[in-house]
C-alpha cells in the first residue's frame, strides 16, 4: 500500500512540474494568435535552460546581478498588420513583483537570435506591494515614454510601465514573464493597441449611404414605428440569482466602464455581464480603477451584472462600478455572492 502511495505521490509531482515548466523556456514559448486576455494559473522555476535570460541590462543591479528568469512564463507571437503594441499584466497574488522582457526574434523565430527591446525589472518590497508604483500591474501603456526600467524604484518617475511597442507585419517576438517574489501564483495578461496579431478579426468599414434622390412624388403615408418592449432582466447568471437595483440613464451607446475593489484588495475577481453576455472576463479588483470601452446592444434598455469569480479572503466580493457616458459619470456599488449577485438597469435615452 506504501509502495503504491509512493508512486501515485511521484506521478503527481512529476505532472504538477511538467504543467508548472510547460512554457519556462523560450523554445517552449506559449504561442498566441490573438489580442484577447490570457490567463497563466501556475508559474514555477526557470526551465531546462537556466542562462538564456542572463546579463540583462535592466537588471544588473537587481539582487539576481543580471539574471531576468526567476518562475518564467515565455509568450511568442507574429505581428498581422504594422501598429502599436501594448498589454497590462495583472499578478494573481497582488503583492508579488512581476518583472518582464520583450524581445525581436529573426525571421526565422529562431531563440538564440532574440534581441532585448522592452526591459522592466521595477519593483519593491512586498510590504509595499499595495502603495508602491513600481508593483501590482505593469505592461506596455500609452503615455509612457521609457524603454526600460531598472531594477529598484528609487529614481524620480520609476514605476510598473513602459512605453507601447511599435511593431511590423512579419515580425516575431517573445515575452519572458518572472515571477521575482514567489514560486507558484500566475498571472493575466491582456493585449491591446493597433497593431493586428494572425487571429485578430479587422472591423469591417461601414459602406456610405447611397445618396439621397429627391423627387416630387406625394410623400407617403406615414408608418406606424413599431415599439419593441424592453427585455426582461436576466433571472440567473452562471447559476446565480440576479436582483435588479439601480437604474441608470446613459446618453451614448458607447460607455466606458471603470471597476475597483470598494473595501480592501483581498484577492476578489469579477466579470461583467451585459444582459445575459460576457463583456469583460476576469478581472482582478484592485484600489486603482481599471477601464473598459463597451458598446451597448442594439435596445434601449440593458442589464450590467457584476458576477464573482474568486471570492479572495473574504465574501462577497464589493465592487465599485463607474459608468461614463461621454457627458457625465455615475458611481454605484455592486455585490455579488455565491447565491445572488446584483445588477444595474442601464437606459439609454
Amino acid at each position: 500500500m506504501r509502495k503504491r502511495f509512493l508512486i501515485l505521490l511521484a506521478t503527481f509531482l512529476v505532472q504538477s512540474y511538467a504543467k508548472a515548466q510547460a512554457h519556462a523556456d523560450c523554445i517552449t514559448a506559449m504561442e498566441i494568435c490573438e489580442k484577447k486576455a490570457y490567463h497563466i494559473d501556475h508559474a514555477s522555476g526557470e526551465g531546462r535552460d537556466r542562462t538564456e535570460a542572463d546579463m540583462m541590462t535592466c537588471f544588473l543591479n537587481s539582487e539576481n546581478a543580471g539574471q531576468a528568469e526567476e518562475n518564467s512564463t515565455w509568450i511568442k507571437f507574429e505581428v498581422a498588420k504594422s501598429g502599436q503594441l501594448t498589454f497590462a499584466i495583472t499578478p494573481h497574488r497582488i503583492t508579488d513583483d512581476i518583472d518582464w522582457v520583450v524581445y525581436r526574434l529573426s525571421a526565422s523565430g529562431d531563440c538564440s537570435t532574440k534581441k532585448v527591446v522592452r526591459c522592466m525589472a521595477a519593483g519593491d518590497s512586498e510590504s509595499l506591494g499595495l502603495s508602491s508604483p513600481c508593483m501590482g500591474e505593469t505592461g506596455l501603456k500609452w503615455g509612457e515614454t521609457d524603454d526600460s526600467e531598472n531594477a529598484g524604484c528609487s529614481d524620480p518617475g520609476d514605476n510598473a510601465w513602459l512605453a507601447p511597442l511599435k511593431v511590423s507585419k512579419g515580425e516575431k517576438y517573445v515575452i519572458l514573464i518572472s515571477n521575482v517574489t514567489s514560486k507558484g501564483p500566475g498571472f493575466s495578461i491582456r493585449f491591446g493597441g493597433t497593431a493586428m496579431l494572425p487571429c485578430d478579426k479587422e472591423k469591417e468599414k461601414e459602406p456610405k449611404p447611397a445618396p439621397e434622390v429627391i423627387t416630387k412624388s406625394p410623400k407617403p403615408p406615414k408608418k406606424e414605428v413599431q415599439v419593441t418592449p424592453d427585455p426582461p432582466p436576466p433571472a440567473m447568471i452562471g447559476g446565480r440569482k440576479v436582483h435588479v437595483g439601480d437604474e441608470l440613464k446613459v446618453k451614448n451607446r458607447t460607455i466606458k466602464i471603470k471597476v475597483w475593489d470598494s473595501q480592501v484588495e483581498d484577492g476578489d475577481i469579477i466579470s461583467v455581464y451585459m444582459d445575459e453576455v460576457k463583456v469583460i472576463n476576469r478581472v482582478y479588483l484592485r484600489l486603482k480603477p481599471q477601464e473598459f470601452d463597451i458598446q451597448l446592444p442594439p435596445g434601449k434598455v440593458h442589464y450590467l451584472t457584476v458576477y464573482a469569480d474568486d471570492f479572495g479572503k473574504a465574501e462577497p466580493n464589493s465592487a465599485k462600478v463607474s459608468i461614463h457616458d461621454g457627458t457625465s459619470e455615475q458611481i454605484i456599488d455592486l455585490v455579488a455572492g455565491r447565491s445572488s449577485q446584483e445588477s444595474v438597469k442601464l437606459v439609454s435615452e
